[in-house]
């Protein structure tokens, strides 16, 4: 059954998931964007190829769809500058599983890192190596010191001011959390978790650190279509905007979700096989009040500090799946080839869990994203015992990777 979501307007945070018609409200602003999945093709009467599809859809509606808004390892579009009278067409029309608007997301990092040692990541035998982290974010600093096994990226949103290339790090937080998951074993520096691991810059984010669930859409389809030479993919996400789990309690059901964000999700995970990791967000909330830490196909951590003890800032809840260390973490900086910088945020945390998931891939590199998830709890360390002073539940367990 289609189901519509349509939500105030480009780049706002609150993401109201309804699954009725369309609410008048939310149609009054024109020139939003949205994000289309086409209807899979498994009935008779619609054309199988997806430039065919498209090609129809566009007649209908008066459309003029360009290359890079076609996403279709996907099956998905990015419709731009719609009228709420092409929105009502375009969400009543067979053609089209889930219309749902463009948000914006930030990226997650909050005050001011050491987490490395906390989980055994210098005791390992697996490293990283043949896997590929895809670091979905602001970039990462081209020609760092310590990132020298950053392989190449992909730019949604262009690096601007002095950039060597379009993916380049223009805020720092990209750097930063490429750095926790894979700075190479040198003799500068810091230490990642995989160093031996490739890092891809997925640049979704600007320098102010926002962007869209429309570019993170295109990001992730840049990834999927990413020849890599057959390496495993992990995927991080520090990132998020408000937002639940239509599908809550469902792990990659036969029925996809008909939210079009996280039916591009369930489709790297549960398709393509690739492992995706997020942060749970800064609110001191629950994370089910936040995508995509909401979604069940995701791996969502929270963050620790050096006391084994959650700030209160750290969300919490069911859908957190794992802590990881996340407050004072030093990592590297986009200010110059040789900078590093000591910040804080769930951010900090999931890109430890990224670096973990590719030190299993390194080892089982046929596992799927559920059996990666499965290896790193059954790894993991019960926090049972823990003092929580943060105020919010937190039994989610704590990330190890000692015997890797």
């Amino acid at each position: 059954m289609k189901k519509l979501i349509l939500a105030l307007s480009l780049l706002v945070l609150a993401a109201c998931q309804q699954q009725a018609t369309v609410q008048p409200q939310a149609l009054r602003e024109a020139g939003q964007t949205y994000i289309a999945i086409l209807e899979p093709t498994a009935s008779p009467t619609l054309p199988a190829r997806f430039s065919e599809r498209l090609a129809a859809l566009e007649r209908a509606h008066g459309l003029s769809i360009p290359a890079e808004d076609r996403l279709e390892a996907l099956g998905a579009v990015i419709l731009r500058n719609l009228t709420p009278t092409q929105a009502q067409r375009l969400a009543q029309d067979p053609r089209v599983y889930a219309l749902t608007p463009d948000q914006e997301v930030k990226a997650y990092a909050q005050t001011i890192p050491w987490g490395v040692d906390r989980i055994g990541a210098p005791t390992t035998t697996a490293k990283g190596a043949n896997v590929s982290v895809y670091v979905v974010d602001t970039g990462i600093k081209v020609g760092h010191e310590d990132l020298t096994n950053l392989m190449g990226g992909y730019a949604v949103v262009k690096c601007r001011g002095k950039c060597r290339t379009a993916y380049d790090d223009d805020n720092g937080h990209g750097t930063h959390v490429a750095g926790t998951v894979a700075a190479v074993n040198n003799s500068v520096g810091v230490l990642g978790v995989a160093p031996a691991a490739e890092l891809w810059a997925v640049k979704v984010l600007s320098g102010s650190g926002s962007g869209s669930t429309s570019g993170i859409v295109q990001g992730i389809n840049w990834v999927i279509g990413h020849n890599n030479g057959g390496k495993p993919k992990v995927i991080n996400m520090s990132l998020g905007g408000s937002g639940t789990d239509d599908q809550d309690g469902q792990y990659c059901p036969s029925t996809r979700s008909t939210n079009a964000f996280h039916n591009v999700i369930q489709k790297a995970v549960c398709d393509y096989r690739i492992t995706v990791v997020v942060a749970a967000g800064n609110e001191g909330d629950n994370a089910a009040n936040h995508t995509p830490a909401a979604y069940d196909e995701v791996i969502t951590v929270s963050a620790t500090n050096s006391q084994d003890d959650w700030p209160s800032w750290s969300n919490y809840g069911p859908d957190v799946d794992l802590a990881a260390p996340g407050v004072s973490i030093l990592s590297t900086w986009n200010s110059s080839t040789t900078s590093y910088n000591t910040i804080s945020g769930t951010s900090m945390a999931s890109p430890h869990v990224a670096g973990a998931a590719a030190l299993v891939l390194s080892r089982y590199p046929s596992y799927t994203p559920a059996q990666v998830k499965q290896a790193l709890l059954q790894n993991a360390e019960s926090t049972a015992t823990w003092q929580n002073t943060s105020g919010n539940p937190h039994p989610e367990p704590f990330l190890n990777v000692r015997g890797f």
